[in-house]
């Protein structure tokens, strides 16, 4: 049979690769790969294969799976992903305080006590002490209150707010409180030089954040109240309980979760959940910055008043 072809066409048939041509790594070109993505049908080289619940994938198949996996996944109200697990950051807690109670309880309570019990009239020197002071305590019964309210009240807001944002309520409510016996001190007291230990603040912190928490999602909230105002008035009833302690952490407490609350952006039909929790997760570091940046600022001027008070005199 004889071919006809159009006018200028050219005869001779066109070049094609040889079908045992290796296929390439579209990442990386210069790597030939025989193992094709189960998912897009495309070459990967070893670098860039993943082992999946079915074959292989390539990298690129992999990232957008796990990025639809956490566009879907169930968040808290403030757009932290949640938490299904145990509540870590609780019981790191909680063991932080059992390690250094047992470190007390085994001779070194007056070193632990030098270095890292808060008192007024040390803290600009020692300023760590506005932390490390709350995981301090004074007795068996003062350690074992204080677990057992870490445990009952903290599994449930760090499963509400997520791990770092409920880490960061109860710090500076730690710290909060500290701020507050420093503010209400008077310069040259006894309570000048008093020190003050205890996961106290940052317990009254927790229920703050909690009665915010519950009011703002519609729950019953009647409870919680009068926990802290039985909880605030022992601290009148009973000598040695640092009340002052205790209206600082709740100040600095129920302050964060609600400026959490204010600065969470708004979530819409369609928007990316993930690039919403980043932004989130900023806003919300900002407000954790900001109240350490005013409680800061307090302090900056008790010592500036103390400082001239001791000049003076």
């Amino acid at each position: 049979m004889t071919q006809s072809y159009g006018k200028g066409a050219d005869p001779s048939p066109s070049p094609r690769e040889p079908e045992n041509t290796p296929a390439v790594c579209p990442r990386h070109p210069g790597r030939p790969s025989l193992i094709r993505c189960q998912r897009c049908d495309r070459p990967a080289c070893v670098e860039c294969q993943r082992r999946a619940a079915v074959g292989i994938q390539c990298v690129d198949c992999v990232s957008e799976a796990e990025r639809s996996q956490r566009q879907s996944a169930p968040r808290t109200v403030m757009g932290a992903e949640s938490v299904r697990s145990a509540p870590i950051v609780t019981y790191t807690i909680m063991g932080i305080c059992v390690a250094i109670f047992a470190l007390q309880m085994l001779g070194l309570d007056h070193t632990l006590s030098e270095w890292l019990m808060f008192a007024p009239f040390r803290s600009l020197a020692m300023p760590w002490t506005f932390l490390t002071s709350g995981f301090l305590h004074g007795g068996i019964a003062h350690v074992g209150l204080n677990l057992y309210a870490l445990w009952a009240v903290g599994q449930v807001l760090e499963r509400s707010l997520g791990h770092w944002r409920y880490l960061a309520v109860f710090l500076v409510s730690v710290f909060g409180g500290h701020t507050a016996v420093l503010l209400l001190a008077s310069i040259g007291t006894e309570a000048w030089f008093t020190g003050t230990v205890g996961a106290s603040g940052g317990l009254f912190g927790m229920f703050g954040a909690l009665l915010i928490l519950q009011r703002r999602l519609g729950s019953e909230s009647a409870q919680v109240l009068i926990l802290i105002v039985l909880n605030f008035a022992i601290g009148f009833l009973y000598p040695g309980i640092s009340w002052q302690g205790h209206l600082g952490g709740l100040i600095a407490g129920a302050a964060t979760v609600g400026l959490f609350f204010a600065t969470r952006p708004t979530a819409e039909p369609g928007v990316d959940r993930v690039a919403l929790a980043k932004k989130s997760a900023m806003r919300h570091g900002a407000v954790v910055a900001g109240l350490t940046v005013l409680m800061l600022a307090a302090c900056a001027v008790k010592w500036w008043f103390a400082a001239t008070t001791v000049y003076l005199a």
